[in-house]
């Protein structure tokens, strides 16, 4: 262990930063599930038969609000660790990253996908290795490939610090889905907060 990886600083980070904000946090996770709910909802109420376009378009859709999403709450993360607020500038200049980070999220699920399917060890190594590829596109405005190579370079040496790091976000959101998911208001900021101070300490290590 190298001691690079500070995952009880950073959750104590998030849960510090949550319980300042919490009503900003709440309302912006309500916002998001209720947007994400809307082409599920019409997806459920497609009828049987002849509507693989219209299928197509919902689930197309569907995943473009998952990206904004994720990419929204990266953004906010990244703004309360370095102002310790939220900068709206960021959020009103995600344009020129949002195609940027299609492609790269798309590789990135796919490359795992893949890894899972074949012998599930490449797939989990590939998820932990490469976990900042999307801050990369974020923060710094790279390319999808320059991401990857420059996420690969920032977690060398640190594969197993990095893998107990998801492994407590996913427990912590899994505690958090128990109580008909309410827990997740609370986790998801939380473990987002976590996750991009790590980011930040890796980001700027010499």
């Amino acid at each position: 262990m190298t001691g690079r990886v500070r995952i009880r600083d950073s959750l104590a980070f998030g849960w510090r930063t949550f319980r300042l904000n919490t009503l900003f946090f709440i309302v912006l996770l309500l916002l998001i599930g209720a947007t994400l709910a809307i082409p599920g909802v019409l997806l459920r109420r497609l009828p049987p038969g002849d509507a693989n376009l219209s299928r197509f378009l919902l689930e197309a859709a569907l995943w473009a609000l998952r990206a904004l999403a994720a990419m929204v709450v990266i953004i906010v993360s990244l703004s309360f660790l370095d102002r310790g607020t939220i900068d709206m500038d960021r959020l009103k200049h995600m344009r020129p990253v949002f195609v940027p980070y299609i492609i790269g999220s798309f590789i990135l699920l796919s490359l795992i996908s893949l890894g899972v399917a074949l012998f599930v060890v490449p797939g989990v190594y590939i998820a932990v290795r490469y976990q900042f590829m999307p801050y990369l596109i974020i923060d710094r405005e790279m390319r999808p490939v320059q991401a990857f190579k420059a996420a690969g370079v920032m977690t060398r040496g640190l594969w197993l610090e990095l893998f107990l790091l998801l492994l407590c976000i996913a427990g912590l959101n899994a505690l958090g889905a128990i109580p008909l998911g309410l827990g997740l208001l609370i986790t998801v900021p939380v473990t987002a907060l976590a996750h991009a101070m790590i980011y930040r300490d890796l980001v700027s290590w010499p």
